[in-house]
């Protein structure tokens, strides 16, 4: 009688202890499984804040070695130019170019910088910028 009046509480003292563990490793895994999806936001807006960028790019050389089409590199240089986009994939994203005529040799240069950015605020976790910088030969 005596063996079984010393144990009195042990199983109690155990159970909580293991619900405590349990609710840790539960808590641990949870904020894995968010900073998980953060890291896939972020990777997803880099992807399509690339895209804008190059879109940007493409848009400035259409314009230059179209002249018929005004505005962007063909109409001034070293000026922001900005584009919102609202197609499929690159919705809600904008792209601002930039272009700067530089002559080496005798010969024009054009450097057309795109910045592209995609998701929410500039302090938000959702939004990414990608710069690309591009040289090419005057038309």
């Amino acid at each position: 009688m005596t063996y079984r009046k010393a144990q009195r509480g042990l199983g109690l003292v155990t159970v909580i202890f293991m619900i405590t563990v349990g609710a840790l490793l539960s808590a641990g895994m949870a904020s894995m499984m968010m900073l998980g999806q953060k890291q896939t936001v972020q990777s997803f807006q880099s992807a399509r804040a690339l895209q804008a960028a190059e879109s940007g790019v493409q848009l400035e050389l259409s314009k230059l070695i179209h002249p018929q089409v005004s505005g962007g590199c063909a109409a001034t240089d070293d000026e922001d130019w900005t584009y919102n986009f609202t197609a499929a994939g690159i919705r809600g994203c904008s792209a601002t170019t930039n272009c700067k005529v530089t002559p080496i040799d005798g010969v024009d240069y054009t450097t057309i910088t795109s910045t592209g950015r995609c998701g929410g605020n500039a302090a938000s976790l959702e939004t990414a910028s990608r710069r690309i910088r591009v040289r090419t030969v005057r038309p």
